[in-house]
């Protein structure tokens, strides 16, 4: 079997990474890792998009140089980004960040137009800030995007596989994160673009990962001296979705991606709309298949992550190899709620204590004490949401599948396991590259079910 080429971008770094499948294992070897940076401009966050695009074309020479068997390649992003394309076929602009701040009178503009509770019926997605939605509003009405020449919208994914094989694509699982589909027929949603009065003509038809396959196209080709054939194919440009299509799910089947967001979740054949739902900021998102995630996004390991920068810069350096052995040391029960202001607070370890001091009327001091209170706090929030998985969709869950970074963490495990009470396994790390290389796998005819083969993959090199 040939190679395929896998690029899995996230909100800081990108990687490529070559995948082969062979012997019911999947070998994985990174052959590049590179910053994704942003570049400031009036006060907004930018993504420097030739930046982007010159690393993915390092990525390729090293691949090619390392492994003359790569017969296709696939993108993965974040999602709810995108670049605006002019009549040209010409990059406008560098795309804005999602980290860029939308005006709050832009999203009440919003609202105004369409309530939040139809548009939830509607597309399912929860609401947060610097959803497409929001960003393409204050573009056409506030920054005037046609007047400077703006045609169509390409999400990074898609605008990443434009500028490589010249063709636009529109990806279902990278669109679901936009607030602009229907969730029930898995289309775009008239009545979200006639609501707010968007063109209908800034975007395509949607498509489905494995439908396209493309090869570069000619002045890639020469740029790079590549004489061989290489496709790129339409894999599921959202890295969440590509981290489930690698994940050894059965029907009574949970999936958890740790990482500095949690997404616990199931794969669905419908979209679950309802107002609890709603009240609770479930999400609708896209999966292989034309199938639903529905999911709880909750903040994550960032509580972690920001214990340990913190006790850093106080002269501390406690890595996340030694927070088993403190949490484990901690004798505390209990736990706290996980709300916003845990994203951005002054200091995680106070906020902890605060919290703490406030439920339970004691005063707690240690590392130790206060790592076991983050363990738990974590451990019953997703005790919490997969139980209002559960009851919305009607579907008993069996067990579940620990996906990501946080599999690295024994401590984590072992709370997850307390508070859920349910058979865990442990998916690969790498999950969002092992779904980017089991679709082009599956699109190149070397392997027929994706199902039965993540099911068989027991190691991850």
């Amino acid at each position: 079997m040939g190679s395929v080429l896998c690029f899995d971008l996230g909100a800081s770094s990108g990687r490529a990474i070559i995948a082969r499948y062979k012997q019911d294992n999947l070998e994985l070897k990174e052959i590049h890792r590179f910053s994704t940076e942003t570049l400031k401009e009036d006060k907004k966050t930018y993504w420097n998009f030739n930046h982007i695009m010159n690393e993915i074309k390092i990525g390729i020479k090293k691949a090619l140089k390392e492994d003359n068997d790569i017969e296709s390649i696939g993108i993965d992003t974040w999602g709810c980004d995108y670049g605006w394309i002019d009549k040209n076929g010409n990059l406008l602009r560098n795309p804005r960040s999602y980290r860029t701040e939308i005006p709050d009178k832009v999203i009440q503009e919003v609202h105004k137009k369409i309530s939040s509770e139809k548009h939830y019926e509607i597309c399912g997605n929860a609401y947060f800030n610097f959803n497409t939605i929001y960003q393409l509003y204050y573009d056409i009405n506030y920054e005037k995007i046609f007047s400077k020449g703006a045609q169509e919208f390409l999400f990074i994914p898609n605008l990443i596989y434009y500028k490589l094989t010249g063709k636009k694509i529109w990806e279902y699982t990278i669109a679901s994160t936009s607030g602009l589909l229907d969730a029930k027929n898995k289309k775009w949603s008239n009545v979200i673009f006639n609501k707010l009065e968007l063109p209908l003509e800034i975007k395509g038809d949607i498509t489905y990962p494995g439908e396209f396959m493309f090869s570069l196209k000619k002045e890639i080709m020469e740029e790079l001296k590549i004489t061989k054939k290489i496709n790129v194919t339409l894999i599921a440009g959202h890295d969440s979705a590509c981290a489930v299509i690698g994940a050894p799910l059965g029907e009574s089947s949970a999936y958890l991606i740790n990482g500095t967001w949690s997404l616990l979740g199931i794969e669905s054949d419908k979209a679950i709309t309802d107002s609890i739902g709603y009240k609770k900021g479930l999400v609708n998102e896209g999966a292989l298949n034309k199938k639903i995630r529905f999911m709880s996004m909750m903040i994550g390991t960032w509580i972690l992550q920001k214990l340990r920068s913190e006790w850093k810069e106080a002269g501390e350096n406690i890595e996340f190899k030694n927070f088993e052995r403190l949490a484990s040391q901690s004798k505390i029960s209990g736990e706290i709620d996980i709300t916003d202001k845990f994203l951005t607070p002054d200091n995680m370890g106070n906020l902890i204590k605060e919290e703490y001091l406030k439920k339970y009327k004691i005063q707690v001091e240690e590392k130790k004490d206060i790592l076991k209170i983050a363990y738990n706090s974590l451990g019953n929030r997703y005790k919490e949401s997969l139980d209002l998985i559960e009851k919305l969709s009607e579907k008993e869950i069996k067990n579940i599948v620990l996906l990501g970074g946080g599999n690295q963490d024994k401590f984590l495990i072992k709370t997850i396991k307390k508070y859920l009470n349910l058979p865990v396994e442990l998916g690969p790390i790498e999950a969002s590259v092992t779904g980017n290389a089991l679709v082009q796998l599956m699109a190149l005819g070397e392997i027929k079910n994706i199902d039965e083969v993540r099911k068989k993959i027991v190691e991850f090199k």
